[in-house]
């Protein structure tokens, strides 16, 4: 005990500086400490008109979340229409291309006409209208994936082949169509099929 007095008494000095810097750095701690308080608080007024008393932080935070929620719902929701009319969309026609010609060594203008109606996946028919002097005659001819089973003559082939080098969505459209898909089957299917069978399972339970 008296060496550990002498060893005090002896560099009171040196302790007593290391202290004084150590109150000081604790010191210059503290002000960071509240100079960064300050600037959360005002970032918080700023951000949510933030008051200790009525507690609006809280609130906003919560209004925040719940808007979220039904943004998300209103999000998924609108997901799924977009696929719908995706989907029906595509068995619509939406690819329509003519040929006008004249087959005959007869004087006017060309009265025969080759029509092909599509739809995004090239289903659909080819309609031939043949005019002559002797009468007006229509054709149809079934389309299965841009391929007729039954022989196409050469206007035919021509209103096909231009039908199905048409489209109407562009690759952007496809890759946002694509994402919301992927996403749409990947997060907000499981999400319903598992409340779905939680509400299966309280059911089961209360009866």
């Amino acid at each position: 005990m008296p060496e550990i007095i002498d060893f005090i008494s002896q560099n009171i000095i040196f302790i007593i500086a290391f202290m004084f810097l150590a109150i000081c750095v604790l010191f210059v701690v503290s002000v960071v400490a509240i100079v960064q308080i300050f600037v959360m608080r005002k970032k918080y007024k700023n951000i949510a008109n933030f008051n200790f008393e009525d507690g609006k932080l809280d609130e906003k935070f919560k209004e925040f979340f719940e808007k979220s929620n039904q943004i998300d719902e209103k999000y998924d929701s609108m997901s799924k229409a977009v696929m719908d009319l995706n989907d029906n969309m595509d068995k619509c026609i939406q690819k329509v291309s003519i040929i006008r010609y004249n087959p005959f060594d007869e004087e006017g203008g060309n009265l025969c006409f080759a029509v092909a109606l599509l739809d995004n996946e090239n289903n659909g028919i080819i309609l031939n209208g043949i005019h002559s002097r002797s009468g007006s005659y229509t054709y149809a001819k079934p389309i299965d994936t841009g391929v007729s089973e039954y022989i196409l003559s050469y206007e035919e082939k021509q209103a096909l082949n231009m039908a199905v080098d048409k489209t109407n969505i562009s690759d952007e459209t496809k890759e946002t169509i694509k994402q919301i898909r992927e996403r749409y089957e990947n997060e907000v299917l499981p999400k319903r099929n598992k409340r779905r069978s939680g509400l299966k399972k309280h059911s089961k339970a209360s009866l």
